[in-house]
């Protein structure tokens, strides 16, 4: 950086504001690049928000609606809901069964027949609780499928040996109430699969541990009484449930299970009657959710392609924020950023797609109600509405009555050209179509982080580039104009040196 020596001439002149005023003209090219930049940030920012809105559209609305489980809703009713509750799926006849439960699944299960603690005995120990000798021994446990050696330590509590259980990595539970003095161990399922086994205990130690905790095999002995016997002599096994659905019999290991599109919950032994339908009246919901979430994404983008443009307000640089209020700048910057998609061409094409989609008959799907307009789903008659929908529910339960499947054809029908698909089968291609252009135009996120590839980010570098050259001419050209005003006040300087020597020897000469 040159050595600024202005003002030893004493010429009075204010050469910082004057090389200021020759830079204000040069920096006007380079604050018109720079707001044009911050215009294209803004843009890039305004496209990411409206992918992210039709993406998110096309995820949950659009995708849904593709779905039978969606738009052939199924109302069930059954006859004994203490014994059994159902509902359906999209592919349930609309019919009606019968089902007795002979038998709920049951998991496995055992408890102390009495209380397990000797009498006098603390419960700070396996030993003092149970008199057993100091030491450890194994007990095997099965739970039906896995079996785990569990060491048993008497030096530890009967919790330890509960917590023990619980840790093996079994699918079982044990637990020890201490008011009741009772041990309890079973099954987390239900079935005939699971078990409480513990016929793998081979140990004389292990089987005495056992028994003190009271546990045993109830059996029936054939006279109508019961039996027991100790529990290390055989497992003891969860129940399938079974029952008869319209004539057949059928077993499952657990209580809730599906057949023929129906899931059945088993509460309790008995009968019912299962009655499958169609739900008009949630069908009519769904088709009225669908016009309102259609019609709030037809808005973000109509709001963006009619936003007000003003050319004139562009992005403040800091020099003019300094200039303004904060008031001033918000009110200012508002205007900069309205507008930048408005017109925007991608977004246009959308439109006419989606009005495209809605409006086209399905082909294939026989009879009068072939499109959507024909249930009662049509277009407001008013332009400046940008393609609104609007919904006849009176001509919607119309066309159900006569069609109960008829929102599924009419939406979810998947057709090898785009005449034969439904509405939200198209609207589906057409959004992933418009988030392709534009991520090519925008990329996918507000900034040119981690984006190389679209056509903002490349422009946006570009205009970087240019700035730093910019830049760098510009603080060279400041510099110079600093030398040349130094150089300048040296001669000036000099001059009135000489001036002065000059006069000094005219005055001493007379």
């Amino acid at each position: 950086m040159a050595i600024r020596t202005y003002g030893l001439s004493g010429s009075g002149m204010d050469v910082d504001q004057m090389v200021k005023d020759m830079m204000s003209a040069r920096r006007e090219q380079y604050d018109k690049l720079w707001q044009k930049k911050t215009q294209l940030e803004w843009k890039k920012t305004d496209y990411n928000t409206m992918y992210n809105t039709i993406q998110s559209f096309r995820n949950t609305t659009a995708f849904n609606y593709r779905l039978s489980s969606t738009t052939i809703p199924k109302i069930v009713t059954s006859s004994a809901e203490g014994i059994v509750t159902a509902t359906a799926n999209a592919d349930a006849a609309n019919v009606s069964r019968s089902i007795t439960v002979g038998q709920l699944a049951q998991g496995a299960n055992v408890t102390s027949t009495g209380k397990i603690t000797e009498e006098g005995r603390t419960k700070d120990s396996l030993m003092s609780q149970f008199g057993l000798e100091e030491g450890t021994f194994a007990v095997v446990l099965g739970d039906g499928s896995t079996s785990k050696t569990i060491q048993v330590d008497t030096s530890k509590s009967i919790y330890d040996f509960v917590s023990d259980l619980n840790k093996s990595g079994l699918k079982i539970r044990a637990s020890y109430d201490a008011t009741l003095d009772r041990f309890n161990i079973s099954t987390t399922g239900t079935g005939e699969d699971v078990a409480i086994d513990f016929t793998g205990t081979t140990s004389e130690k292990g089987k005495e541990f056992l028994e003190k905790l009271q546990l045993h095999v109830v059996k029936e002995d054939g006279g109508g009484g019961t039996t027991t016997e100790p529990i290390t002599s055989e497992a003891i096994k969860g129940k399938d449930a079974e029952v008869v659905l319209d004539g057949a019999t059928i077993t499952h290991s657990g209580n809730t299970f599906t057949a023929f599109g129906v899931t059945y919950t088993l509460k309790a032994t008995g009968d019912a009657n299962i009655h499958v339908s169609a739900d008009n009246d949630k069908a009519v919901s769904v088709v009225k959710d669908f016009v309102d979430q259609y019609n709030a994404l037809l808005e973000t983008i109509n709001s963006e392609l009619n936003e007000a443009k003003y050319k004139s307000y562009m992005p403040l640089t800091n020099e003019m924020k300094g200039q303004l209020g904060d008031s001033q700048i918000t009110q200012w910057e508002e205007m900069a950023r309205s507008g930048l998609l408005r017109n925007d061409s991608t977004l246009q094409s959308l439109i006419y797609k989606l009005r495209n989609d809605i409006a086209t008959p399905v082909s294939g799907v026989e009879g009068k109600y072939n499109s959507l307009s024909a249930i009662g789903v049509t277009t407001g008659k008013d332009y400046l509405e940008g393609g609104k929908l609007y919904l006849d529910e009176t001509e919607l339960k119309k066309a159900l009555e006569a069609d109960p499947d008829i929102v599924n054809k009419l939406f979810g029908s998947s057709g090898e050209d785009r005449n034969s698909q439904g509405a939200a089968v198209r609207i589906y291609d057409s959004l992933k179509s418009t988030m392709d252009n534009i991520k090519e135009t925008a990329g996918i996120t507000g900034t040119i982080k981690g984006d190389t590839e679209s056509t903002l980010a490349k422009q946006i570098r570009d205009y970087e580039d240019s700035l730093d050259r910019m830049n760098d001419r510009l603080s060279q050209m400041e510099e110079r104009y600093y030398k040349q005003f130094n150089a300048m006040e040296l001669a000036l300087s000099k001059l009135s040196q000489q001036s002065s020597w000059l006069a000094n020897m005219f005055s001493s000469g007379n």
